[in-house]
C-alpha cells in the first residue's frame, strides 16, 4: 500500500512552505468566463516553435494548487516534452472565486485550454486529477469537438454518491455541513463554495459518468490506482464502460494511491511518452504497469 504523506507534511505542501518549482516560470494571468481570476505558471517546453510540441494544461485536485510540490514536479516532467500551462482552479492557491468540487472548475479548465490557443498552441491537451480530473471531462464534454485534443483523467470519480470510503465521507461533509466546511477551509486555506454540489436526484450533482461519452472523438486516458483511498477502482471501470472510444485506462498496481500520491518518477516517464504518443497518433498507448512501486518525490 502507498505510504501516504502525513497531514502536517500534506499542510506545510499546501501552504506553500515547501518549495515548488525548481525551474523558472512565467507567472500569467486570465479569467474564466464567468469572470473568475486565475493564475497558472507556463513552463514553454523544449521547442521555441509553439506548433512543434504539444501543449498542456494540468488541473490539480482538491486542496491542490499549481506549486504543490507533487504537482510543480509533473509540471517540470512534463515540460521535458510539452508546454505546460498549471494552473490554480478557483478557490485554490492564488486564484480568486470559490471552489465547487470539479463543477465550475470546468470553466476554469477552458479558460487556460484558451490561453494556450491564444499564445498560438495548436495542439493541447488537459491532465486532471481527482477534481482536476471531474473539471477536465465536464470540459472537454461541454465544449466544441475540437476545443480539445487529449484528456487524462487520473483517480476520477464516477460518482459521489454513496460515498463508500472514509475518506470521501469526509469529503461529502465538507461540501455539505456549514461548520465543517468553514473549519476544514480556514486549516487548508482553500474557499468553498456553500452550496458547492447543486442538487441531482439525492443531493448529488452531475456524475462524471453521465458526460464521459461525450468526450469522444477526443481520445481519452484514464488512469486509477487499485489502491485508491478516495474511488475504488470500480469507479475507473464505470467511467471506461460508459465511455465512447477512442478511449484507454491505465489501472496502477497497488502503491499508486490516489491522485498526486501516485506522481513517482517511473509514473512521470511513462505518462511523458504517452504525451508523445498522442500527439503523434491522436491514440493513447496501452497500459504499461511499472515492475516496482516508487514513492512521490515529496513523500516524507
Amino acid at each position: 500500500m502507498t505510504r501516504h504523506r502525513g497531514g502536517l507534511r500534506r499542510l506545510l505542501d499546501l501552504w506553500g512552505f515547501v518549495p515548488g518549482f525548481a525551474v523558472a516560470t512565467e507567472p500569467v494571468r486570465f479569467a474564466s468566463r464567468d469572470g473568475v481570476s486565475l493564475v497558472a505558471d507556463y513552463l514553454p517546453g523544449p521547442a521555441s516553435e509553439r506548433d512543434a510540441v504539444p501543449a498542456l494544461v494540468l488541473a490539480h485536485g482538491f486542496a491542490g494548487h499549481r506549486r504543490k510540490p507533487t504537482y510543480a514536479y509533473l509540471a517540470e516532467r512534463l515540460s521535458e516534452v510539452s508546454a505546460v500551462l498549471a494552473v490554480d482552479l478557483r478557490g485554490h492557491g492564488s486564484s480568486g472565486g470559490v471552489s465547487t468540487f470539479g463543477l465550475l472548475e470546468a470553466l476554469d479548465v477552458a479558460a487556460a485550454v484558451a490561453w494556450l490557443r491564444r499564445r498560438g498552441h495548436r495542439w493541447v491537451g488537459v491532465i486532471g486529477a481527482s477534481m482536476g480530473a471531474t473539471a477536465a471531462l465536464r470540459a472537454a464534454a461541454g465544449g466544441p469537438p475540437a476545443a480539445l485534443d487529449a484528456v487524462c483523467v487520473i483517480s476520477a470519480p464516477a460518482t459521489w454518491a454513496p460515498p463508500p470510503s472514509a475518506a470521501m465521507r469526509q469529503l461529502t461533509r465538507v461540501a455539505t455541513v456549514a461548520w465543517y466546511r468553514r473549519a476544514y477551509g480556514a486549516v487548508t486555506r482553500v474557499r468553498i463554495a456553500p452550496r458547492a454540489w447543486p442538487a441531482q436526484g439525492p443531493g448529488e450533482p452531475v456524475a462524471p459518468v453521465a458526460v464521459v461519452a461525450s468526450v469522444a472523438p477526443t481520445p481519452l486516458l484514464i488512469v486509477h490506482g487499485d489502491d485508491d483511498h478516495y474511488f475504488g477502482p470500480e469507479h475507473a471501470q464505470r467511467l471506461l464502460a460508459a465511455a465512447r472510444p477512442p478511449v484507454r485506462l491505465w489501472p496502477e498496481a497497488a502503491g499508486f494511491g490516489h491522485a498526486e500520491d501516485g506522481f513517482t518518477p517511473a509514473f512521470a516517464d511513462r505518462l511523458l511518452g504517452a504525451v508523445a504518443v498522442v500527439y503523434r497518433s491522436g491514440v493513447w498507448p496501452p497500459a504499461c504497469r511499472p515492475v516496482d512501486a516508487e514513492q512521490p518525490r515529496s513523500a516524507a
